[in-house]
């Protein structure tokens, strides 16, 4: 690698690392607090009620699970498109996505809703307990009451983290989390309200998201808005298709977890099941890190997948990778070392309960390395649009092969039965790396078109500036450009990243800009990022011109520029300008 080359990597580096500490860190947060609030939840119903509370949890975690599937699917999905749609400058296409996939949801949220409580007794058969369990029954009834409530934060957290507001979104969802954490001791502790104090908890956690998220498209804090517009019918299979990737883990989980269910009653009755729903809130810990990078990184890997940018890419993978395994191995070691201690915090301290429990935690952590991976990359490539490789990921680890385990495991009882998650990521990781190499390589970036695209980095100095332009020129004439369009583009390159360091020259460091141009057979597109203070140069009022007079000559370019392009876009986007611009 020469110099050059090594140089304009260390400035892609210094955008993408800028960019994604500013998702990841706040993510990390609003993921490990929703996971905290679920595990608190465990926590009080175990010390209050004790093993039966807990079970209860367990038989009815297929409800979170189902509604889970529906909301991460279609959020997750919709935001992906948002975010790519909004890196075109196609904000208003974006948002009826959102007021979509929210209508939707909503009316699938209450029409299921309304047939769980018609057919509740039957529902509770097919959890695993009986109809006399009235502790489960309690739990489940309140939950699907409040179904609208609770599963309506998956679209608002996505979006708004999509829309520029990672910080926003991040500390909703923690205001969710802490709120759920306060008032389950409330209701649970201290009022007594049993295990539908849990949910309780989570609809008041929930209300108070919404609002805040809620406050962020009213005050118009991005692109989103509360508007009547008509369904956008053809987004709904497109993010289903994306999102669903990920989301069908917990169809599989919801499968899964009723056959646990019922086959820890035989292994090990109440105690086993109650030790599985103790494993499984940790389990929400350990996934929060891998969530959380997931999260930071799919917005930004929507927009690069758009500028055709394959070096950010890859550096953008790079690092949600690194800290989802930091994290995951601190956490695992923790884990290993204090097993015991987590058993007894969650009210099993005492008989088979503390073996099963401290067990399972112990040998669960051996799983945290291996499922951080796999989750990294099933979420990495349904961004991509790779949607195949992430649901082979998805079917692998949380269905088939966990079936496989599953069996394999409880051969030998309950002294084996934990091995499950290890074996299931193990096998999974054997065999989608080998397809993936064998079918595009790991990172699957083939079907981008990235040879279409250009991408260049300017250091703040007219030389660079120079330099940049001709290497742009040169690249829309290999690629078929009229002349008078190759002219276009090196003078908007020129006029614009000019008016930047002209602009910022003796106000701040060192300036960097990146600049990609796409070129395609109905035209050309820029994208320009840039580290200065906030600034969106095609804004600058040009009116002013006056050629004998000689007035604000300086803006002549940029008068060119604002006249013949065909639209522009831009935002303050994860810390830096971009601007989008249609030639």
């Amino acid at each position: 690698m020469d110099k050059r080359t090594d140089n304009l990597s260390n400035r892609n580096r210094y955008f993408v690392r800028g960019a994604f500490h500013r998702f990841f860190i706040p993510a990390v947060m609003s993921s490990f607090w929703m996971a905290v609030a679920a595990v608190v939840d465990s926590i009080f119903v175990g010390n209050r009620i004790g093993a039966a509370g807990l079970a209860a949890i367990s038989f009815g975690q297929p409800i979170y699970l189902f509604y889970n599937i529906l909301s991460y699917g279609f959020s997750i999905g919709g935001s992906i498109y948002y975010a790519g749609l909004l890196a075109e400058g196609k904000a208003e296409e974006g948002n009826r996505i959102f007021l979509t996939i929210v209508r939707l949801l909503l009316g699938i949220y209450l029409i299921t809703g309304s047939l769980g409580l018609i057919f509740l007794p039957r529902l509770m058969v097919l959890l695993g307990t009986n109809i006399s369990d009235s502790i489960t029954r309690t739990y489940v009834q309140t939950q699907l009451i409040f179904v609208p409530i609770m599963f309506l934060q998956g679209p608002f957290y996505y979006f708004v983290n999509a829309d520029n507001g990672p910080k926003t979104a991040a500390f909703a969802m923690s205001v969710s989390g802490i709120t759920d954490t306060v008032f389950s001791y409330i209701f649970i502790i201290r009022m007594r309200l049993g295990v539908a104090g849990s949910v309780y908890s989570t609809v008041v956690g929930a209300l108070l998201m919404l609002l805040i998220t809620g406050r962020h498209i009213v005050k118009k804090k991005g692109e989103l808005r509360f508007c009547f517009a008509k369904m956008d019918w053809h987004a709904v299979p497109l993010a289903a298709k994306t999102g669903f990737a990920t989301s069908l883990q917990y169809l599989y989980q919801f499968v899964t977890m009723i056959a646990v269910n019922h086959l820890l009653m035989r292994l090990g009755g109440e105690a086993a099941v109650a030790a599985f729903d103790v494993v499984y809130n940790i389990s929400l810990l350990s996934n929060s890190f891998s969530e959380a990078a997931v999260v930071a990184s799919e917005p930004m890997l929507s927009s690069y997948r758009s500028e055709r940018n394959l070096g950010n890419i890859r550096i953008t993978l790079h690092l949600a990778l690194f800290w989802a395994e930091f994290y995951s191995a601190l956490f695992s070691v923790i884990l290993i070392l204090f097993s015991r201690w987590f058993s007894i915090l969650f009210g099993m301290s005492t008989g088979i309960e503390l073996q099963f429990t401290s067990m399972g935690v112990r040998i669960f952590a051996l799983s945290i390395l291996p499922a951080a991976a796999n989750y990294i990359f099933s979420g990495y490539y349904q961004t991509i649009f790779q949607e195949w490789l992430a649901y082979l990921i998805t079917f692998l680890r949380s269905f088939v092969l966990y079936l496989v385990a599953l069996f394999l495991c409880s051969l030998k009882g309950m002294d084996t039965f934990w091995y499950v998650f290890l074996l299931a990521e193990v096998l999974t990781l054997m065999i989608w790396i080998p397809v993936s190499l064998l079918r595009g390589g790991l990172y699957q970036l083939s079907r981008i078109h990235a040879e279409k695209a250009s991408t260049a980095m300017i250091t703040g100095s007219d030389q660079d500036i120079n330099r940049v332009v001709q290497q742009m020129q040169e690249f829309c004439v290999v690629h078929g450009a009229e002349e008078k369009q190759t002219m276009y583009i090196g003078l908007t390159i020129e006029e614009i990243c000019c008016a930047i360091v002209e602009r910022f020259r003796d106000s701040m460091g060192e300036i960097y800009i990146q600049a990609t141009v796409v070129v395609e057979e109905d035209g050309a597109t820029l994208y320009l990022r840039d580290n200065a203070f906030a600034y969106d140069p095609l804004s600058e009022n040009t009116e002013g011109i006056d050629l004998e007079e000689g007035k604000q000559l300086e803006l002549v370019g940029l008068r060119i520029v604002q006249k013949k392009a065909k639209e522009f876009y831009y935002r303050r986007y994860s810390g830096f300008n971009t601007l989008v611009i249609q030639l």
